[in-house]
This record gives structure tokens, C-alpha cells and sequence, in this order.
């Protein structure tokens, strides 16, 4: 579904990301791995439109979107969850879960994405009246990827959604993340907690300064002597 051939991303005259390729079919979770500011996140928004790249091409179901603005490539079912969440602090739960339906016309399957989503995460139909800047870090992080579904994705890109969240919460984090792919939305997830993405995906990347120096099945790259070393610590 998505397709990306040697692509450059610059920040002025550094280089940000070189040379990537990288592929997510239909149904998959790929995790994309690496240190801070090795090129994850320019990644995820150079594929959403945030970020023109200086040089190659982005494919999304045959369609070549690196040029394309923010705003058609969200209506071709791009959706970007931010590292962060994200979410609108001083609206209600309710109304940024709405502003993921933005391009929906749909009354009837606007309700059902949303019944779909509160049965999801029940604990923000207890909050829907609430301002999203009340909720606790999980809880944003819920209202985040529920907003995100909201929008009927064809592709969801995950930017660190474990970041900062207790064990608890991020156990009911990547259930969620298995429950949407086994839907049939793929999914894009990065994140610095590689051995949990690794365990959830089918394949990987390993990015470090920009370069993927590694890919492969998701098992592969779990016994692989560089990134056991690197990213799960151990000697």
C-alpha cells in the first residue's frame, strides 16, 4: 500500500533521511525503530505532507502523494497520530473525536466509527463531556488514536504511543494496536520501545542518522546480535 523509494529529507543542509526504502502492505504492522533523532518522525511527517522531501517518491495505493498538500493526502486515508497525541486541550472529548470526522459525510457511519471507538476505550465515553486537557496521559493517548479512527484511515502512522505511559496503559495500548491492523488497517508504528514493537509487527526497520542500516522479519531483527545490543539491552 505504501511505497517509499530512495528518499531525502533535508532540515536546510542537514540530512535528515537518506536514501529510504520501505514498504507497508496491506494488513501489516511495520515497526520502524532507531534512536532519538535518527529520522523516525521526519519520516512519518514527510509521508503525511508535512515535510516536502528534497529528492525521491512516496506511493499510497499507486498514487504518488510526496507532492501532494497535508490536506489531500488525509482524504486519500493517510492519518497521522503525532508524537505527543496532539489533542485539542480545551475541546471535549466529544468534539476532537468529531474533528477526526471532519471529511465524513456519512451521519450514520460517523456514529458507528464512534461506537466503534467507545467500545474501544470505553473509558472515554465516560470522559466525552470533559476537556481533553483533564484526561491522563493514556487517556489522551486513547482520544488520540480514537480521533484517528474517526477518520477511517487506510493507513495509520503511530508516533511513539507508549511514550511516557505506565505499563498498564501501554499493555492496553498495543492490544489496540494489534485490534486495528487485525481489522485490516495497516499500520506504520514507530517507536523507541523496539522490543514491543517488534513483538506486535510482522517487519522492521532499523533507522540510525537518517539511514535504514537494517530490515527484515520482525523475529529476525529481535535475534539480531545488532539490535539486541543497540535497542533491547542486552550485551
Amino acid at each position: 500500500m505504501l511505497e517509499i523509494k530512495d528518499l531525502d529529507v533535508n532540515y536546510g543542509k542537514i540530512a535528515a533521511v537518506k536514501g529510504m526504502n520501505l514498504e507497508v502492505g496491506p494488513n501489516e504492522i511495520v515497526a520502524l525503530i532507531g534512536n532519538n533523532g535518527a529520522g523516525k518522525t521526519t519520516t512519518l511527517k514527510t509521508i503525511s505532507g508535512l515535510i516536502v522531501p528534497r529528492s525521491g517518491s512516496i506511493h499510497f495505493n499507486g498514487h504518488r502523494i510526496d507532492r501532494l498538500p497535508v490536506h489531500l493526502i488525509a482524504s486519500l486515508g493517510i492519518v497521522h497520530v503525532p508524537e505527543g497525541r496532539k489533542i485539542f486541550g480545551k475541546l471535549t472529548v466529544y468534539e476532537n473525536l468529531m474533528i477526526g470526522a471532519y471529511l465524513q459525510k456519512d451521519r450514520a457511519k460517523i456514529q458507528g466509527n464512534l461506537d466503534r471507538v467507545l467500545s474501544l476505550f470505553p473509558i472515554l465515553k465516560q470522559r466525552l463531556r470533559q476537556h481533553g486537557g483533564t484526561l491522563s496521559g493514556g487517556e489522551q493517548q486513547m482520544l488520540a488514536i480514537g480521533r484517528a479512527l474517526m477518520a477511517e484511515p487506510k493507513l495509520l502512522l503511530l508516533d511513539e504511543p507508549s511514550l511516557g505511559l505506565a505499563p498498564l496503559v501501554v499493555e492496553k495500548i498495543v492490544e489496540t494496536i494489534v485490534s486495528i491492523a487485525k481489522s485490516g488497517i495497516p499500520i506504520l508504528l514507530v517507536e523507541q520501545n523496539a522490543k514491543m514493537a517488534l513483538e506486535i509487527s510482522s517487519r522492521g526497520y532499523v533507522i540510525e542518522t537518517g539511514e535504514i542500516v537494517l530490515s527484515g522479519s520482525s523475529r529476525e531483527l529481535l535475534e539480531s546480535d545488532r539490535v539486541r545490543k543497540a535497542y533491547l539491552g542486552v550485551a
